[in-house]
Order: structure tokens, then sequence, then C-alpha cells
């Protein structure tokens, strides 16, 4: 392709136009075709810049860890004020830049453990991740046994995922006109102190104290025995087991009803499409979780007893449901409504934000995240953080009260923050 002064060299129009497959958070598998198509140039053309596929793909990768990399240098400064622009600046370079954080949101949903090698790509760049007041390594190699910084890393990075996406989905639904210019850093605010440190003591979302005691009577009230819990749908399990042999863009009917030893023809029986199946087999998890959750919340007397009894019932559901994780991500990140479809309908159930949460304002201002809004949009930060837990402790090999203790600092880090 000819090149003029002002045009960007081919690889890099070949890189951008790779990451507009994902202007949207969904994995699509597109092809070199599709791709040469999009720069305007021959499929050979591709192959003088990139060996293969996957040669792109880890270009694509690089690019971001590169950009990554030159924000977070100074994430380690004894300086906190600097460590806080290095987080801030984070936020607004994945604003700016959706495509991007929708290729982690695609690997992460796809390949276990890729956090370890974005770390690893990233000291390898002399990012230094270090715990802000003791010094210590942040990640790295005391990170699996180290429960604190365990929790910290997942509610760190699952947490930065969430309000980036929250202010997408407000901007493109209407909701807000547009972003705060310093959204980014009431996040790092909130991250860093949490409720305690972002709420008035008169705020009903300020942290109650919680004795042992009590906390010990939620975890047992959210507590369900295996011979409570309804059998798991053999389809349902079947698709998880074709999600994880297959990954993202595999699962097709014909697979999942060879993991059952039937015919295909035996499924469409039951079900006109696999798209209706997923979203019929997945509609019944979400009412049988939100049921859950709202028979244990009749028990909280506060808000701080809200999110444990929210936390610990939805750890007790996935720890039963393991399934419903890679199936909830490919959904995520499949290229068509079905996801949206669920999360509306979700919506439309009988009020997730039951009891005494309706007594609180319809919109709030605590914590300030520079624009009013509902108080749902902290329970669901709160909500998605178990399952980023369950998800990056599969693998760990970590004890029963090893895990118990990383769930609880993490639950710690909502209520007062992780400065």
């Amino acid at each position: 392709m000819a090149k003029n002064l002002n045009s960007k060299p081919t690889k890099e129009l070949i890189l951008d136009a790779a990451f507009s497959f994902l202007e949207r958070p969904f994995f699509s598998s597109f092809s070199m075709n599709e791709l040469a198509a999009k720069v305007g140039i021959s499929k050979p053309a591709i192959y003088r810049h990139f060996k293969n596929k996957d040669d792109l793909l880890d270009a694509m990768e690089n690019r971001i860890v590169d950009n990554m990399a030159d924000l977070l240098k100074d994430i380690a400064s004894k300086d906190f004020e600097t460590t806080k622009k290095s987080l801030a600046g984070l936020i607004r370079y994945f604003i700016e830049n959706p495509s991007h954080i929708n290729y982690f949101i695609a690997q992460m949903s796809q390949n276990p453990n890729y956090e370890d090698r974005l770390f690893k790509r990233l000291s390898e760049r002399n990012v230094s991740f270090t715990d802000i007041e003791k010094g210590q390594p942040f990640y790295l190699d005391n990170f699996k046994t180290d429960m604190s910084l365990f929790a910290k890393h997942i509610f760190s990075g699952m947490s930065l995922m969430y309000f980036v996406k929250l202010q997408e989905n407000l901007r493109s639904e209407g909701k807000i006109a547009g972003m705060p210019h310093d959204f980014s850093e009431k996040v790092v605010n909130l991250l860093l102190n949490g409720f305690s440190g972002t709420c008035e003591k008169d705020n009903p979302i300020y942290p109650q104290e919680i004795t042992r005691e009590r906390q010990k009577e939620l975890f047992d009230l959210c507590k369900i025995s295996e011979d409570s819990f309804p059998a798991e749908n053999r389809i349902f399990t079947a698709l998880a087991a074709v999600i994880e042999k297959y990954k993202m863009g595999g699962v097709t009917v014909e697979r999942i009803a060879d993991e059952l030893g039937m015919a295909k023809s035996s499924l469409y029986e039951y079900f006109d499409n696999k798209n209706q199946m997923i979203k019929t087999l997945v509609n019944k998890e979400l009412l049988l979780l939100e049921t859950i959750a709202n028979e244990n919340t009749v028990e909280a007397k506060n808000f701080t007893e809200y999110i444990l009894i929210q936390m610990y019932s939805e750890l007790e559901y996935f720890m039963h449901r393991p399934s419903i994780i890679p199936i909830c991500g490919w959904l995520l990140m499949s290229n068509d409504n079905s996801f949206e479809e669920n999360q509306k309908k979700s919506e439309e159930c009988n009020d997730y934000l039951e009891v005494w949460v309706k007594w609180l304002p319809e919109r709030i201002n605590s914590p300030d995240l520079g624009f009013p809004y509902s108080p749902k949009m902290l329970t669901t930060w709160a909500g998605v953080l178990p399952v980023a837990f369950l998800v990056e402790a599969k693998g760990k090999d970590l004890s029963k009260e090893k895990f118990m203790e990383g769930f609880n600092f993490m639950i710690d880090y909502i209520f007062n923050g992780i400065k």
C-alpha cells in the first residue's frame, strides 16, 4: 500500500483495523481476508508484516502492554500522588481506547491465568508493582502466597474494568451527557479509600462495624447444603465442558450434542436454536441466584451487612455451580445480544435491591463519581468481584483457609480501600 507523509505505516494500519473488530466487547474471530478488506490491501500484503495470525495477535498485545508500561512506570513511586496519577492515567487510557480493554476481556475469558502472562510482560518492561506502604513486591513471587496482595490484585483489576465499562454504558445509553473530566481520579480515590474514606459517617453506605460473631452468622446464613441445591441441567454442564475444550469460538450445537452423547436433532426437540437454548438455561440460573440472594439479604440490618450477604451468597452459589462462570464469559464475548438480553432480564426481575436497600435514595452522590447514580451501581460492583476471585483462584491450589482469607480481604477493600 502506498504511504504519504501524513499516513500511518501499513503495519500500524493493519493493527488499527485488527483492533476495530473489538470495538464492542465481543469475541470476534476475524479472518485475515476480512482484515485485509478492512485495511484495503491484499491478504498477502499482511504477511509481509506479520508471519501469521498469532504473530499479529502478539503485536496487538505488545501495543497495549507498551502503552500500559509507559503509564505505569511510576506506579511504585514513594510519592503517593504520583502513584495515584499512574492509576488514573491507566483508567483514562482504557476509556479512550475501548477496543484495548475489550482485548483483555476476551483474553481473560478464554485463557486461564492470563494475568500471569500480562504481569510477566509488564515486568519485562521494567514495571515494578510494589505495595504502597510496605514497599514489598505487589505481584510476582509472593502473589500466590500473600492473600492480601492476591486479593488486592483482583480487586484493583476487576474494579478498573468495571468502572471503565460503566462509564461507557452510561454514555451509550444517554444516561449521562459526558464523563466528568476527573472521573478517573474519583475512581482511584474510591479504590484507594473505599466507602469509609469517600462517604460521610451519616451516609447509610458508610461501613458499620460488624463483629466477628455477626460476620460468622452471616456467612453461615449464606451456606448452601448439597442436598438443598437443585441438580445442574445436563445441557448446561455440556456447554461448560465445550467452552473449556474449544474456547469461545468453538461452541457449536454439534459439540454440545457430542458431549452429551446424543444426536444434534435431539437438542432441537427442546430448543429452536443454540441462542434460545443458552438464554433459557442461563435465565433459569440467574433467577436461582437472584432468589437465593434476595432470601438471604432479608437478614441485613444495614448496607454493610447487605454487601457481606450478597458477596457470601454469590460465593456459595458459584462454588456449587462453577460451570456458569465460563458460560457467562462466553455470553459476554459472543457476537450476539444474548448476554445483553440476560442482563436486562435480570434488571427487570423483582429488583435485586430488596428489603432495606430500597430505603436508600434513588440517586446518590457519595462515593463521588462526578455524577448522581443509583445504589445498584455499587452493589453490581460488589457483585462482580466474587466471580473474578473464583476465576483467579482456580488452579492456584489454595487451601480453604487461604481462599477465605483472600476473599475477606477483598470485601474489606470495598469498605476501607487498598491504601
